[in-house]
Order: structure tokens, then sequence, then C-alpha cells
């Protein structure tokens, strides 16, 4: 906390020293007369005046969606009254005050506490550090000046609103255990199959007795179990292009978001690889804690360019149980990464492509830089051409278009991509 003295008041003090001065030297009184109320001035301002003890707290959300308008909560306190405080709020770009500041203006009463309200928008989703919130008190006369700084820790984690969370990508090999996808045995469940007779040991709760009773015999109505299965996001963060809020990483990142929503709402075990300079690697898992953890781990993504991508025996993927499918999310400008795909299909994992298009960011000016493109996009095509060849399947996602699309398309990739 800082503590001084405004140079209003040392300006009262000097103007009333000098009248009183000049009074003295020339013989006139009439002149200290006129300056008194500058000296009573100065004695009443600071005879009146206690150093305040402030007490600043900045209240943050925990999480938001983009877009929303939220409330930031300060709470300002002091035991001895301040007249005048304005408290001064720094916001990061991800969020933009509603009424055009982040500075307000407020008198606090001998042992107050007043709570502000700050409304702000989330205007890109990402990590929001609030910055420091600056307090200014004066007293009624600004003789005296109190200054402090609050620096808030906790980060405002702001999640896309198009995250898709009715958008599943159901894995081909389901396991043994209950979840919302509907298997393709022949079991206990909620989806129905076929109507057969009775066999010797089959339930006797799944005995149709309408039917049983239309055809003189026993009748068992089969459906099929509800099974889940396993998925890891392999996200690529090496190379990133686009206008800001608009980049790749950040529509890939979208992407990730709304599949670990999705399938972990249906009950699937969901894990995370992001390959950059560094690899972080989530085990897929179950549980409200688990998706918490990945989603914080996506929303702390950040391009870290490296010199060359990992090699696929680097990644921890050798332990991942047979079925599990992986969903490599990348616009492919690494050639490096863009391999493995393809290397991870020939070690035996099902692997599927969704290619973040970096298309519109490209826009070529002069015929050099319009044969560049061309020739860039036709090394597209053949590296589409050579996954599909070895068995991985690839959808394209264009900016603008919602994920539904792409995830539908690899939901009807053919049985050899299986």
């Amino acid at each position: 906390m800082n503590r001084q003295i405004s140079p209003r008041y040392l300006v009262v003090v000097s103007l009333a020293c000098a009248g009183l001065l000049l009074s003295v030297i020339a013989g006139f009184p009439y002149l200290a007369l006129l300056i008194s109320p500058l000296v009573a001035l100065a004695l009443i301002g600071a005879a009146l005046h206690r150093w305040p003890d402030l007490d600043i707290e900045l209240i943050v959300p925990d999480r938001v969606v983009e877009g929303d308008e939220i409330d930031l909560m300060i709470h300002a306190g002091s035991r001895v009254g301040v007249p005048w405080l304005m408290l001064d709020l720094e916001l990061p770009p991800d969020l933009e005050p509603i009424q055009g500041t982040a500075r307000t203006i407020i008198t606090i009463a001998p042992g107050q506490l007043v709570k502000v309200k700050v409304p702000v928008r989330a205007v890109r989703w990402g990590v929001a550090q609030p910055g420091r919130v600056v307090a200014t008190g004066r007293d009624r006369l600004g003789f005296f000046v109190t200054s402090t700084v609050h620096r808030p820790t906790k980060p405002i984690r702001v999640h896309p609103r198009d995250g898709a969370r009715h958008t599943v990508l159901r894995p081909s090999r389901l396991r043994v255990r209950a979840g919302n996808h509907r298997s393709r045995t022949l079991g206990e469940g909620s989806d129905f199959a076929e109507i057969r007779p009775y066999r010797r040991g089959d339930p006797q709760r799944s005995i149709n007795w309408r039917v049983s009773a239309r055809k003189g015999s026993d009748w068992v109505t089969v459906r099929h179990p509800d099974r889940s299965g396993d998925l890891v996001l392999l996200l690529d963060t090496f190379r990133d292009i686009g206008p800001l809020g608009d980049r790749l990483v950040q529509r890939a990142v979208r992407a990730a978001l709304g599949l670990a929503e999705s399938n972990l709402g249906k009950h699937d075990r969901v894990g995370l690889l992001d390959v950059g300079r560094n690899i972080r690697w989530y085990r897929p898992r179950l549980g409200r804690l688990h998706e918490a953890r990945l989603i914080d781990a996506l929303l702390d993504t950040q391009v870290e360019p490296g010199l060359r991508a990992h090699d696929v025996s680097q990644l921890p993927l050798h332990d991942l149980d047979s079925g599990t499918l992986i969903v490599f999310i990348s616009g492919l400008l690494d050639e490096v990464a863009a391999q493995l795909p393809i290397e991870l299909r020939s070690r035996g994992h099902e692997v599927v492509v969704l290619e973040c298009s970096p298309d519109a960011h490209h826009q070529p000016k002069g015929r050099n830089a319009e044969l560049a493109t061309r020739l860039w996009r036709l090394q597209r095509a053949a590296e589409r051409k050579s996954m599909i060849e070895r068995g991985v399947a690839i959808v394209e996602w264009k900016p603008g278009d919602p994920l539904e699309l792409p995830i539908a398309a690899l939901e009807r990739r053919p049985a050899a991509f299986r």
C-alpha cells in the first residue's frame, strides 16, 4: 500500500507559508488575513485526515461460455471511511467491458464493505487472466492519496459456444462395459433387435407374453446391449495460421472440446494427446474430474512450434487397449506430423483424421503466389490420397461448417477403415 501527500496539499501549504512570510517581511498584516483561509484549510485537512487501510478483492467466475455477459465483482472495504475511491480494473483482450470502461468511482463509509459489479463480455474462448485492480483513494479535500494494487491469481476459463455437445463419434469396437452406444451383438439392452422362440437359458423377464399367448409357445424379445468405447484425441499444435479468433489450432481445440464433452457424456473413456514441442498425455478415463482435466488442458493449448515432429515411437500409445479409436485433429501443415496417422494405422490402431481446412486463409496475390498455392494444394491432395490408401479415413472441416457435418461423414466411413 502506497501513501503520499498530493501536489494539491503541497501547493496550499506553499502558498500559505509564502503569504505569511511575505506579510512579516513586508509588514502587511492584511496579507496574513487574506491567506488565513489557506492556512485553516491546510491545518483542518491535516488534523482530520486518517490513512485508510484499503482491502481490495476481485471475484471472478470459474467457467463461462464464449459470448456470455458476466459480472466481475470487486469487494472494497476499509475501517476508515474513504470519501473518494477510484477502482481501475485491467482487462485482457479476451474480455471487453460492456459499459465501455472498467473504471468505477465509489465512496466507502467507515467499516463498510462495498461490492462493485464490472459487467464484461467474453469475446474469445481460452484462459482469460484479469489484470490488476488499482485502487486509489483520496480524502474530501484531495490532500492525501492512498493507493493499493490487487493482483488476482484465479483465471477465467472461457469455453467455445459451438462445442457441438451432441456430436458423438462412435468407436467401432465397443467394450463389455455399460454405455450409451448400441452394440451390434445381441443381449440385454434397450434397443429392440428381434423376437425369436424361447431357448434354454433365456431369462424369464425377456419373454414376450403377448406374442407367446398368440403363438401358443414361449417367445422372447432380444435386444441390443448398450456399450461404451475408448477414444483418444490426438491434437497437432506444430503449425498455426489464420486471423485472431479463427486460427487453425483454435478450430482444432473447438472440435476436440466438442468430442470430449459429448463422448464422455455417452460414458466413453476419452484420452487426450497434445503433440507439439512437448507431449501432454492424458490416458482414457471416465468421470467429471477427468472431463474437467481434459477441458482445462484443451483451453490451455498453445502453439509450440518445434524443429520437427515426434516419431510415432515416442508417443505414449503403445499400451492402448485394442479397439481404441484415435482421432487425429490437425490442419496438416507439418509434413512430418501428417505422417503420424499412417504410422499409427500401420501399427494396428484405428485412426481417423479430422482436417481443419486452411484453404480459406490462403488468398494468393500475383501469378507466382497462385502457382505456389496450386502446388501446395496438390501436395495436400496427395497426402490425403496416401492416407486413404493406407486405411486412414479423412474428412475435411471447412470454416463456417458445423462440426456435425465432418463427424457424420466419419460415422459413415466404410468398414475398410474400421
